[in-house]
């Protein structure tokens, strides 16, 4: 089994926030309603009130089925990519800071055949798409049987903008070679038909292990080389609960 590091989950906070936030306001709404029992000048508010968070809770609410979606998926992936060898370093959700500028990772993989950067979806449907489209596009049906689209970024190149940005991190602790970046649907329900000539699209019918077993780099990675990835990005890791820390610090 590979060794597994994970670090601070952006989403996974987010996701906290949006409950808390939706659950203080249907508290304030039961007090609201108790006092418009009392108080007749509060019914006029109350209803105002009740119309805002119902409005607040759809909207919040919708975020948070997208979010616990993606976490679903970040948790599918990483259950799959933790079974590899024991050679093989996993990190989950990374931020990499580089040029004054952040990329929050889903995965990244270290081992004697190279760097692996894995952007993670948990889309469903039929995904179609082409490596210069900004957008691929996703259909799905309704429990109704209507057909709907929904477009979203093009993940690859995401994926090429996460890489550039793991590259110069690595670079400054002298490591320049290739790092092989990929999407990973991991919906069972997914049907890709989207493809890109340089990075590679998976599903779960060619699981990223199957995609390993069958790559072949142009050159391993040595054992000293691993340790001084590893390294870097574990000092990423702590900068960023450092930068967190700080962020809290200067809130308080």
């Amino acid at each position: 089994m590979a060794k597994v590091y994970k670090a601070h989950n952006p989403l996974r906070v987010e996701t906290y926030r949006y409950v808390i936030i939706i659950s203080v306001l249907w508290l304030i709404s039961f007090f609201i309603f108790v006092l418009m029992d009392v108080l007749e000048i509060m019914q006029y508010f109350g209803y105002g009130y009740l119309c805002f968070v119902c409005l607040m809770s759809g909207y919040l609410g919708r975020k948070v089925r997208i979010n616990l979606n993606g976490l679903t998926g970040e948790g599918r992936a990483l259950k799959i990519v933790k079974n590899l060898p024991p050679d093989y370093t996993v990190f989950s959700n990374v931020t990499l800071s580089y040029e004054e500028q952040e990329s929050e990772t889903d995965l990244i993989i270290v081992g004697r055949k190279g760097v692996f950067l894995i952007e993670v979806k948990n889309h469903n449907g039929v995904i179609t798409g082409k490596p210069d489209d900004k957008r691929w596009v996703q259909f799905k049906e309704t429990k109704l049987g209507g057909k709907y689209a929904n477009p979203f970024y093009n993940p690859t190149k995401q994926v090429k903008t996460h890489v550039y940005r793991l590259s110069g991190v690595l670079k400054e602790v002298g490591y320049s070679y290739w790092i092989q970046g990929m999407v990973y649907f991991v919906n069972p329900l997914v049907e890709v038909k989207a493809y890109s000539n340089q990075i590679p699209v998976l599903t779960l019918n060619k699981s990223f292990k199957s995609f390993l077993n069958e790559y072949e780099p142009k050159r391993e990675v040595t054992k000293t080389e691993q340790q001084l990835i590893i390294s870097s990005i574990r000092k990423q890791i702590a900068d960023e609960k450092q930068r967190i820390k700080n962020k809290q610090h200067i809130e308080k």
